[in-house]
């Protein structure tokens, strides 16, 4: 099954036309949208791109990333993200409802796009394949897919970015886009290259007043795996 999906991604993006190089690399993210939630409660969490990001006297500078045309990935959850890399089976604290796509490669309305919500396996707390294909590429920064989950009870998971051989970025020449291994403590903050993968710690409690995100501000990233992404 992943195979067909992957299979059907590369032939539609085969068939779009051309466009300019990729100048620049991506940098991914998984960011919460809420600062609070108990179990019961659904959130959304959000997949966003954007260029490499410095951090320069003080000033953070996020450039663009550029001629973004198809992207697919891999999510995991209910996991801890170990020091051999992945995202190792852990408890049942989310259940993933739905996949919907971004408004990045849409470009408000002005880009015709194939999206792929992807399989959801909550079983092995897993969503499979999530991708989308444009007929253009898009420049700048902004949310490729938003994930909808339910709190089921009190725990820690990570949410994870998987560093695996789905994870693939092209521009609109079907040239691949590489994939910048970083880690970020916010959006605001410094992103630099760590050989690491990406995920954020969601606290999950019983209490309604209690939900805390790793690192400071609403997004902790971390990860382990020492496999770079580039250019093939």
């Amino acid at each position: 099954m992943k195979a067909i999906k992957l299979l059907v991604l590369m032939t539609a993006l085969v068939m779009l036309g051309s466009g300019a190089n990729a100048f620049a690399d991506a940098v991914l993210s998984v960011v919460p949208s809420v600062s609070t939630i108990s179990p019961g409660q659904t959130f959304t969490v959000g997949i966003y791109v954007t260029g490499p990001t410095v951090s320069h006297n003080g000033t953070t500078y996020t450039s663009p990333v550029t001629d973004l045309a198809s992207f697919q990935l891999d999510l995991a959850y209910n996991c801890s993200v170990s020091s051999s890399g992945g995202c190792a089976p852990g408890g049942n604290e989310l259940k993933a409802l739905s996949v919907s796509e971004g408004p990045f490669l849409p470009d408000g309305g002005s880009n015709i796009t194939f999206f792929e919500p992807g399989t959801i396996d909550n079983a092995t707390g897993e969503i499979s394949l999530i991708g989308d294909v444009g007929v253009n590429g898009v420049t700048g920064s902004g949310e490729l897919a938003e994930i909808t989950f339910e709190a089921l009870m009190g725990g820690t998971t990570d949410i994870a970015i998987l560093a695996n051989s789905d994870l693939q970025l092209y521009d609109s020449n079907f040239d691949p886009i590489v994939v910048d291994d970083s880690v970020t403590t916010s959006p605001s903050k410094e992103t630099f290259p760590t050989n690491q993968s990406l995920s954020a710690t969601v606290n999950v409690t019983p209490e309604p007043a209690t939900f805390a995100l790793v690192g400071t501000g609403v997004l902790g990233l971390a990860g382990v795996t020492r496999r770079r992404f580039r250019r093939v």
